[in-house]
């Protein structure tokens, strides 16, 4: 167990409660946990208020707060920054490594939910069933208005990046036959997957029907789908993306569904914050972009696993030194 005094303190979440975290952090010993959500309706965001009150913590956990270099600069006593997510994004990890503390995430809380939800907005987009249903409820249905339909299993399908969701996706795809590339040159165990042609970004971009992505956002991979890339896709290709929303360029993006180069694009994530998605462009575009409301990852079971292994990340980085999952 561990030794000394430590303090934990939660800068944000949207959660009900954390009972939850409560009880494994108290496993600790002589632990003070800070919530900042009930000095600050929210809790703290902000770089200055995350350092009033989380400069002398052991520990920080985090959902949406800006954890920037000069928040990690400001940071006396820290030891691990853990988020409630796989992404870590808001959190300069560079920063972080430099100066020992360890950025942990969770990065299996969700596989099953954000996988399902790709390929729910990949048979949407195939099948166009929301458009099919919106024409309906106008009294404007007309089998002339969904057409053209291809049939499933004969569509190549090209995953972004092959992570542990992408395989997911895969592997619930597999009994539709269809041919699968991937593209991932960090992904070093290929002969697991033989079925899965792995090539260049370019060559999947001109050769899949539909695209999943799945890539994290960083400096790398903001805009990776910019308009020079878009000029690859081959005319009525499906975009899905349930990854981030800066990996897309959404004005390229209405551009390719202007000129017939995206015939649709299903979406759980926009450029926008969550409450902004409104002003995005593809917005113009109800008919040809389906999006939900970055609800990829929810389910009542991957709710409890997140904020479980959040805590968890912690309490083993305290007692243990080291987490459960470190960045």
């Amino acid at each position: 167990m561990g030794l000394g005094h430590y303090r934990i303190v939660f800068t944000d979440y949207y959660y009900p409660h954390i009972e939850t975290e409560r009880e494994i952090l108290g496993k600790i010993g002589n632990v003070e946990i800070i919530d900042c959500t009930k000095v600050v309706s929210g809790g703290v965001k902000d770089e200055d208020q995350v350092l009033k009150y989380a400069s002398d913590a052991d520990a920080i956990i985090v959902q949406f707060a800006n954890i920037s270099r000069k928040v990690i600069e400001g940071l006396k006593n820290c030891r691990i920054i853990s988020r409630y997510a796989i992404g870590v994004d808001n959190i300069d990890v560079e920063a972080a490594r430099e100066k020992g503390i360890v950025v942990a995430n969770v990065p299996d809380y969700c596989i099953e939910e954000v996988s399902d939800t790709a390929i729910a907005h990949i048979l949407n987009c195939v099948r166009k069933v929301t458009l099919a249903n919106n024409l309906f409820h106008k009294g404007d249905w007309a089998y002339a208005k969904i057409k053209p339909i291809r049939r499933l299993g004969d569509l190549t399908i090209g995953l972004i990046a092959f992570g542990n969701i992408a395989k997911r996706v895969v592997e619930k795809l597999r009994p539709y036959g269809n041919t699968i590339l991937a593209c991932d040159p960090y992904f070093q165990d290929k002969d697991r997957y033989p079925w899965v042609e792995f090539l260049s970004l370019k060559e999947l971009l001109s050769r899949s029907d539909v695209i999943s992505i799945h890539i994290p956002l960083n400096k790398d991979t903001y805009y990776l789908l910019d308009r020079d890339r878009m000029a690859f896709l081959k005319k009525g290709t499906i975009i899905v993306n349930t990854s981030r929303g800066g990996v897309i360029d959404e004005i390229a993006l209405a551009e390719a569904i202007e000129d017939g180069r995206v015939a649709a694009a299903g979406l759980d994530v926009l450029e926008y914050p969550d409450e902004e998605y409104a002003k995005s462009i593809l917005m113009k575009y109800p008919d040809r972009v389906f999006i939900t409301p970055h609800m990829g990852w929810y389910s009542e079971e991957a709710i409890a696993d997140l904020q479980r292994k959040t805590a968890l990340n912690v309490y083993e980085m305290l007692t243990n030194g080291k987490p459960l999952y470190q960045v």
